[in-house]
């Protein structure tokens, strides 16, 4: 795209907290956001006919694995625990540098049809520059996380010293601290996977640094109750314990938490990942999301990974944050647009870039979605935030920009080529099953 162009004949819907705007426009320049309104005054070779579609801040993910996409549909059946242990440590110990590649790709190739513009990932242990590296080439925004884990995981093949993953984010900041579009943030796995020592020399390191901490916590209740025999602390009570909370922790799933560990992420500050679809189908059960946004807890929107969702469809989630709620609560009890908050606005919180990106506003980054409201399934609509929530579909995505970037557009991915892709995934997948000894 050239430096300085023009969406116009859109329906733009600014934020969660305004009205579409009936033929609006956005100017975009050099990446950024330039003049949003009606009839602008702007001289432009390039104009976007947004045909009427709805044009909006893009979906803003922030909890996935990338590496994980290869292995969609292989664990299926299992809770959390047997599930990592028997196939998802396994597959990932098994990676080498071209089957992470392929997963990274097919998971930005997903994400981006889907709309979702910028994400927050968490990887394994090795080979997360190749991660990085392929999230920079697809054009998509992200914070990729490298993975930590010793030996008190119980899964030798991916303990690795803490001297050693420390050395690892060494390197990766190296090349990657000052990228404009892609960055590092540092995970440790979860409570279980890392001893407490190392879980406050990561929080510390990350701190120093001025990194996100990126973690699971309380997703299944056996969890929290190896947590408790172990640590004598319920799991994010412990975490605070060891410096894992406050505004710059990112903690995933949060399902099995009681009153007190709500009120102390509040109090801390601390964001919350949702990932309603995943806690599904692990069993793991329905996180209290409106008792935490009640007490003012950051919370935001994630798929996990296609090895437990299957999809990384942030309109699904969206669904089933509101179907769930209501299903707990009551048919009031999770509103639409508080939803599109959480996927838009909430997501960007989460990540420390409110004032970057989650709304389309002058000076923020041309992080855009259109969404084709017209569609069969949809019509006819009178809010948008219901309609997405409850009517859309990944499908109804017309166009995806990044950073002033068009990467989806007449149903095609601009940056990747799709069916060299769809090639080496059917190779990668049989020769990481092969190595990790479920072939």
């Amino acid at each position: 795209m050239p430096e300085r162009w023009l969406i116009h004949n859109a329906l733009l819907w600014t934020s969660v907290d305004c009205e579409p705007i009936a033929n609006g426009e956005v100017l975009i320049e050099n990446g950024r956001i330039a003049a949003v309104g009606r009839q602008l005054r702007a001289r432009v070779e390039t104009r976007v006919n947004a045909d009427g579609g709805l044009v909006m801040p893009g979906f803003v993910q922030t909890h996935v694995h990338l590496c994980q996409t290869l292995f969609r549909h292989v664990a299926e059946g299992e809770v959390l625990l047997p599930w990592l242990r028997k196939y998802i440590w396994p597959l990932e110990a098994a990676h080498d540098e071209a089957s992470i590649r392929t997963s990274t790709l097919l998971a930005c190739a997903e994400l981006i049809r889907g709309g979702t513009t910028t994400f927050l990932s968490m990887e394994t242990v090795r080979h997360t520059d190749v991660v990085l590296e392929t999230v920079e080439s697809t054009g998509l925004t992200g914070i990729v996380s490298h993975c930590l884990m010793d030996e008190s995981g119980g899964f030798f093949p991916l303990a690795v010293s803490i001297e050693d993953g420390l050395a690892d984010c060494d390197l990766l900041l190296r090349r990657w601290a000052d990228h404009p579009r892609v960055g590092v943030a540092v995970a440790p796995r979860f409570a279980l996977a890392c001893r407490e020592t190392n879980l406050r020399e990561v929080a510390q390191y990350a701190r120093d640094r001025r990194l996100r901490l990126h973690t699971h916590s309380s997703e299944q209740a056996e969890e929290v109750t190896e947590v408790l025999r172990r640590t004598g602390r319920r799991n994010v009570e412990y975490l605070h314990h060891v410096g894992i909370s406050g505004p710059d922790t990112c903690l995933a799933h949060c399902v099995h938490i009681s009153e007190t560990e709500q009120r102390l992420l509040s109090e801390t500050d601390t964001r919350v990942l949702h990932c309603p679809s995943a806690n599904c189908k692990l069993g793991s059960g329905i996180a209290p999301i409106p008792e935490l946004l009640a007490l003012g807890v950051s919370v935001s929107l994630g798929a996990d990974g296609a090895a437990c969702n299957n999809r990384l469809d942030m309109l699904e989630e969206m669904r089933m944050a509101g179907l769930l709620q209501k299903l707990r609560l009551g048919p009031a009890a999770l509103p639409a647009r508080e939803i599109v908050h959480l996927a838009t606005a909430g997501g960007a919180r989460a990540l420390g870039m409110e004032r970057e990106i989650g709304s389309i506003e002058t000076g923020k980054r041309a992080n855009i979605i259109i969404v084709d409201l017209s569609r069969f399934h949809i019509l006819p609509w009178e809010d948008p935030a219901t309609a997405l929530v409850y009517g859309a579909r990944a499908d109804d995505i017309a166009m995806t920009i990044v950073d002033g970037r068009i990467l989806y557009e007449d149903g095609g991915l601009t940056a990747i080529d799709e069916d060299a892709l769809r090639h080496e995934v059917t190779i990668q997948r049989r020769k990481i099953l092969a190595r990790a000894g479920l072939g």
